[in-house]
């Protein structure tokens, strides 16, 4: 329970502004009770004395109160008392929101104003809800889908021969599950979201154990064929729901969150990278970590719902009052030209960053994770903005801000040493995150409820396909001409994608009904 006060003192003008219920991004308020001798809320001075109560009729509380009483001494001004107390009504996450809203939780905001923290609409308790559970389960994603991309280095050295071609293909081979992703999330459009999401959630972890077991190179691929593809299925499944249950104005927002709590899960790996270098099986505990994922999924499992509009759309369909709709071609063809260009570029990038550090700038293990973590961390910083200008402003002009930079500063970096390789990193990790929001969303946003899920899975095995065909010419390249002019080759890929984005419907502010009549 959280609550605060303060005590003032105010002429009456301010006495009647605090005594109006307040509608703002916060809250809404309705008056339950008030001691005044005349209504406080009418023209001309209020009474001497008196006490007014106000509680929520919409918010993310589930308990809500704020009570002002004032008295007025002889100098015509009140001496006011103000408090508020307040539980709110989502699970996790209520340590980080607590101290924000205590700042906020006495002031009205001004018409059209808002913190930079909160959601461009006003969410419910259920919504509010909704996004908590859905950013724990990114954490849970983080965990198991991020460790191929920090070890694979130490991998290939120890199972293998340690050769950027021959990660690169394992990378390559892990891609080919994006069968099961498709299938998965083909079944949320019959089975249910939530229901796939977390059957793809256990056999993700016992996948990822599984790995830290692996006795050869081939078995360590296709446990982490598995794991990757399912947990990416789970993932998408459960921010369908999201885009399914949020207000128009703040779907971009929440799927910026979820990368956050998806970073937050990825770096697990990455901080506990230094014990690959306690020997040549050191990436094994790393691996063993995907146990922490075990009591995630038990406590989000009683907080994640199914998706409101799944259930509307299935018993229309069960009623013949409905039927399935179609994909518009045109849509999907957009899309998956514009992830396919992205990946080519992106998957290479990321996966074998950390095999440049190691072979080209002589990085231990624990360097490694230091410059993952001071230029990746501020990332956060660009997937909030991005998120707040994909809804307030523009998907369209967000994606291509975020792409130009994510081509130039990415391609950069494998040019680099010394300050001037972090620096770009910086750069390419904090602009190129505008992308990330935007992007995310779109996938969700342009396609029916009754085909959502089946076409963002097909969306998925497109996309990969640029990953595979990026991995398998960055190791090509790379072997040939050497890691900076592999990337500039590749860098076309996002420079081309952002010309492509002009043309990507603007979505932002409209209800999924209206983007899909």
């Amino acid at each position: 329970m959280g609550s605060t006060g303060q005590v003032t003192t105010l002429d009456a003008g301010a006495l009647h502004r605090l005594l109006v219920p307040r509608d703002d991004p916060f809250v809404q308020e309705s008056t339950t009770g008030t001691s005044a001798t005349t209504d406080p809320r009418e023209a001309g001075p209020p009474a001497t004395a008196g006490s007014v109560e106000f509680t929520a009729v919409d918010g993310p509380f589930t308990h809500y109160r704020r009570r002002v009483s004032w008295s007025a001494p002889d100098d015509g001004h009140y001496d006011v008392e103000e408090r508020a107390e307040w539980r709110l009504g989502f699970p996790y996450w209520r340590w980080l929101y607590e101290p924000l809203f205590r700042r906020k939780a006495l002031d009205a905001l001004p018409a059209g104003s808002r913190p930079w923290w909160l959601f461009p609409d006003r969410l419910s308790t259920h919504q509010a809800t909704v996004v908590a559970t859905m950013a724990l389960f990114n954490v849970v994603g983080g965990i198991l889908f991020g460790m191929l991309t920090q070890v694979m280095t130490f991998v290939s050295a120890d199972l293998g021969d340690g050769s950027a071609g021959q990660q690169t293909t394992v990378f390559a081979a892990v891609r080919i599950g994006t069968v099961l992703t498709f299938v998965a999330l083909a079944l949320t459009d019959t089975v249910g979201r939530r229901r796939i999401a977390l059957l793809c959630c256990w056999v993700a972890v016992a996948a990822t154990i599984a790995t830290a077991l692996a006795p050869s190179l081939v078995p360590f691929t296709v446990f982490q064929l598995v794991a990757r593809n399912v947990s990416i299925a789970a993932l998408i499944a459960i921010d369908t729901i999201v885009v399914e249950e949020l207000p128009a104005g703040s779907r971009a927002m929440a799927v910026g969150l979820g990368t956050l709590a998806y970073g937050l899960g990825a770096g697990t790996a990455v901080v506990a990278l230094p014990l690959a270098d306690l020997g040549p099986g050191g990436w094994r505990f790393v691996y063993a970590l995907g146990l922490l994922a075990v009591p995630l999924i038990i406590s989000g499992a009683r907080h994640l719902p199914e998706s409101g509009r799944f259930h509307e759309h299935r018993t229309a369909l069960d009623d013949g009052t409905t039927s399935r709709r179609r994909i518009r071609g045109s849509r999907f063809a957009l899309l998956a030209g514009l992830f396919v260009l992205v990946n080519v570029f992106v998957a290479p990038a990321s996966q074998l960053q950390n095999d440049y550090l190691r072979t080209e700038q002589g990085f231990s293990g624990l360097m490694i994770t230091a410059l993952v973590l001071t230029t990746g961390v501020p990332a956060a910083l660009g997937v909030m903005a991005g998120g707040r200008l994909a809804d307030t402003r523009s998907r369209r002009w967000t994606i291509v801000a975020g792409l130009l930079a994510t081509a130039t500063f990415g391609a950069v970096f494998y040019s680099l040493s010394g300050a001037a390789m972090w620096a770009s990193a910086l750069f390419a990790s904090v602009l190129g995150a505008l992308t990330i929001a935007p992007l995310g969303v779109l996938g969700a946003e342009l396609f029916p409820t009754s085909r959502r899920g089946g076409a963002r899975g097909a969306l998925n095995v497109v996309a990969v396909s640029g990953s595979v065909a990026g991995l398998l010419a960055a190791g090509a390249l790379t072997d040939a001409l050497g890691f900076g002019p592999a990337f500039a080759v590749l860098a076309t890929g996002p420079l081309v994608a952002a010309a492509l984005a002009m043309a990507v419907p603007e979505t932002s502010g409209r209800t999924l009904e209206q983007l899909n009549d």
